[in-house]
C-alpha cells in the first residue's frame, strides 16, 4: 500500500456514510447502556456483541471488495453466527493480561495485543473459526501472506491507544472517549480488509480444516478460490492494470500444488471473458511452462487455439526459437507458416 493508500483509509471512515451512521449508532446504544445504571448493562450485553460483529462483516466485506455493511437486527441475535463472538474473548484475554501483569508484561501483553489481534481477526473473518483465529500458525500465514504492509495496522491500532489515552489522563468526558474507541477499532478493522484486499489474498489464506475434507469439497473449494482470483484478476485488467492481474494470478498459480491443472485452468476462464484479450498475454507464458515441461501436443493445441481467437497472435519474443524446434519435430508446418506472416 502506497502512502497515498493509507491516508484514504484512515479517512475511510468518515468517506462512507453506512460506516459513519453505524459509528454513531453503537455510539448511541453503547454509550446509553454505560449511563443507565444496572438496567443498562443488559442493553451493553446486547449491544457489544452485535459491536464486534458488526466489525467482522466491515473486514470481511472490504477484503472482498464489497461496500461496507450497515447494522442489521441479525447482528443482534445472540444465537446468530456464534463464531462472531470471537473477539469477545480476545478483548477478555488482553484485559486479563494487563490487570494481573507487572508494568513490563503488561507493555509487552499490549505490543502483543497491537500485532496479532489484526491478523486474528483477519484469519475469523477469513475462516469463521474461532479455533484458528487463536492458532498461532494460522496467525504467522496470515501476516506472511499480508507481508510489510501488514504492519500498517497494528501502527494504526497503536496510535489510536495512545491518543486514547492521552485524551483519557487529560480528563476528557467519558462520552466523547466512547467515540473516539468506536473510532479506532471500526478503523483497526477496515485498514485490516484493505490490506487483505490489497494483497489479494482474502480467498487464498490456507488455514487446516479441523476434518479432512472428501475429494468433492476439496474439488469445489479450488474451484471457488480460482474463480475468487480470475474476478479479482478481472477487476484489475479492467481497471487497465494488465500487468497487475496478471501477476496476481502468476502468484496464485505458484502456490497451487497442481501447476499444469492451474495454468490450464485460468487461461480457458479467461478465455470466457467478454474481452479475451488478456487470456493471449497469460497464453505466452503458458506456452513456455508447456514448452518446460515438454508438452509436446498441449503447446500445440495452445498456439492453434490462441491463433484461431486472434490471427496476429505470436508466442513471446524468447520463445520463438523453441516454438520453431516444436512445430517442426511434428511437421506442423502450416502453424509456422502462420507465425511467420
Amino acid at each position: 500500500m502506497t502512502a497515498t493508500d493509507v491516508g484514504r483509509e484512515l479517512l475511510f471512515p468518515f468517506s462512507k456514510r453506512p460506516v459513519i451512521y453505524a459509528v454513531l449508532f453503537y455510539w448511541f446504544l453503547i454509550g446509553l447502556s454505560l449511563f443507565a445504571g444496572l438496567a443498562g448493562l443488559w442493553l451493553l450485553i446486547l449491544c457489544l456483541p452485535a459491536f464486534f460483529r458488526f466489525l467482522l462483516c466491515l473486514l470481511e466485506a472490504r477484503a472482498n471488495g464489497r461496500p461496507a455493511p450497515v447494522p442489521a437486527i441479525e447482528m443482534f441475535n445472540p444465537a446468530d453466527n456464534a463464531w462472531s463472538l470471537t473477539p469477545l474473548i480476545h478483548t477478555a484475554l488482553g484485559i486479563w493480561a494487563m490487570i494481573l501483569g507487572t508494568p513490563l508484561a503488561q507493555s509487552l501483553a499490549a505490543i502483543a495485543f497491537a500485532v496479532i489481534m489484526p491478523a486474528s481477526m483477519a484469519v475469523l473473518a477469513v475462516t469463521h473459526s474461532p479455533l484458528q483465529s487463536l492458532n498461532p500458525l494460522a496467525i504467522v500465514r496470515m501476516v506472511g501472506s499480508c507481508g510489510i504492509a501488514y504492519y500498517i495496522v497494528p501502527a494504526v491500532l497503536t496510535v489510536t491507544t495512545a491518543i486514547f489515552v492521552v485524551l483519557w489522563r487529560y480528563g476528557i468526558p467519558a462520552l466523547f472517549l466512547g467515540l473516539v474507541l468506536i473510532y479506532g477499532l471500526v478503523l483497526v478493522f477496515s485498514m485490516t480488509g484493505a490490506v487483505l484486499h490489497a494483497k489479494g489474498i482474502a480467498v487464498r489464506i490456507e488455514i487446516d480444516a479441523p476434518l479432512e475434507p472428501g475429494e468433492d469439497r476439496l474439488a469445489d473449494d479450488l474451484e471457488r478460490q480460482r474463480q475468487a482470483v480470475a474476478n479479482h484478476a478481472y477487476g484489475f485488467i479492467s481497471r487497465g492494470n494488465r500487468a497487475g492481474g496478471l501477476a496476481h494470478v502468476h502468484d496464485w498459480v505458484r502456490s497451487e500444488a497442481d501447476a499444469e491443472d492451474a495454468w490450464r485452468w485460468f487461461f480457458e476462464a479467461m478465455l470466457d471473458w467478454e474481452n479475451p484479450q488478456p487470456a493471449l498475454f497469460f497464453a505466452q507464458e503458458y506456452l513456455d511452462r508447456l514448452l518446460d515441461w515438454q508438452r509436446d501436443m498441449d503447446a500445440i493445441k495452445l498456439i492453434t487455439r490462441c491463433l484461431h481467437q486472434n490471427a496476429d497472435w505470436r508466442p513471446a519474443t524468447g520463445s520463438m526459437e523453441r516454438v520453431q524446434q516444436l512445430l517442426a519435430r511434428h511437421a506442423r508446418d502450416d502453424l509456422a507458416n502462420r507465425l511467420a506472416e
